[in-house]
């Protein structure tokens, strides 16, 4: 039996850029939003906070659930994740975003933060790639998106 993973991922604006989590491996530069898993005894809220201190530096304020995704790795042909993840990932808005130190404990293959052009977007290796236009007009039409990459 393989766990169930629940993670907390932060889209913060700061006027017309969004805060992505830079990574590089073997297929060059790639983004996602900062966040991560939920730990036992952990609520949503504190692991919002924690991820953010230890990917960005930053400290923001957790507000509404903007949309949920699911990722199930079996059901897709990439062999950049790892073999039996199936996470569910809920994507927060972030408010008053600060920045306090440096990120402390990043990602495997993160290399800083960036804040990205929104018309940026498309042009990168981002994930989930299906909600670019989501993100940067703003407008989440559902909250749950399914099994999207």
């Amino acid at each position: 039996m393989h766990p169930l993973r629940v993670s907390v991922r932060a889209v913060c604006y700061r006027d017309d850029t969004l805060l992505l989590a830079e990574h590089r491996d073997d297929r060059g530069l790639w983004y996602i939003l900062p966040g991560g898993g939920i730990q036992h005894n952990e609520t949503l809220d504190q692991a919002f906070k924690r991820e953010m201190l230890e990917e960005t530096g930053g400290d923001a304020q957790m507000g509404d659930v903007l949309f949920v995704r699911e990722v199930i790795a079996d059901k897709l042909d990439t062999t950049y994740l790892p073999k039996h993840l199936h996470q569910i990932e809920l994507f927060v808005e972030a408010k008053d975003f600060r920045q306090i130190s440096q990120p402390s404990d990043m990602d495997k293959d993160q290399i800083g933060i960036v804040w990205m052009p929104l018309e940026k977007l498309p042009d990168l290796l981002f994930f989930p790639s299906t909600m670019i236009s989501a993100l940067q007009t703003r407008r989440f039409d559902k909250i749950y998106q399914g099994h999207i990459l």
